[in-house]
Formats: structure tokens, C-alpha cells, sequence
């Protein structure tokens, strides 16, 4: 059985099973995705809670192991998500309090 998902417009997606980055201008789905995860936010940046979501981010990066599925995305603004490269989302607000101090 494949890994699907339902959005925002009831419609139901298989999730991406690619290698690479979302790229939303390719494959519908895609853009769906990246749509869906900043509507899931209300547009607001989940690292920061300051600033327009723009970019899907993956909470525990492709490199890491982690997956294009919904659960492991999140809205993020495009500062917050150059400065987290990487990093697994708790790992990276850990290391952003540090920087607060």
C-alpha cells in the first residue's frame, strides 16, 4: 500500500518518494505539498512565529533520513530555513537559544 496524504481540498496525494528537494514547479504534487504544509501554518513561519512562511521544511532533513510526508514538514520562512540547514528543528532551536544568550 502506498503512502498517501489528503490536503487542505480534501484531495488525496501519494507523497513524493523522490531523493532529491521538492522542486513545486516540476510535479503537481509537489506544489500541493508545499502549498498544504503553509496552509496547515496559517502562512506563519513555525521556527520563528514571526515571519510569511515560503518554503516547506523538512523537520528532520532528507540527509538525516527523514521523509516528504506532511508529519515531517513544516512551514518555515526562507531566512530560518537557510540558517537551519541541516540541522534536525530541535537541534537547530537549541543551538538558537544558545545564539540568544
Amino acid at each position: 500500500m502506498e503512502d498517501t496524504w489528503i490536503d487542505h481540498k480534501n484531495v488525496t496525494w501519494k507523497v513524493p518518494q523522490i531523493r532529491g528537494r521538492l522542486k513545486c514547479g516540476k510535479c503537481p504534487s509537489h506544489a500541493a505539498l508545499r502549498e498544504f504544509i503553509i496552509y496547515r501554518a496559517g502562512g506563519i513561519c513555525q521556527i520563528c512565529n514571526k515571519y510569511q512562511a515560503t518554503v516547506a521544511d523538512h523537520i528532520i532533513s532528507r540527509r538525516n533520513g527523514g521523509s516528504h510526508h506532511p508529519d515531517n514538514l513544516q512551514a518555515a520562512c526562507q531566512s530560518c530555513n537557510s540558517r537551519k540547514a541541516g540541522l534536525i528543528d530541535t537541534k537547530y532551536k537549541n543551538y538558537r537559544l544558545k545564539c540568544q544568550e
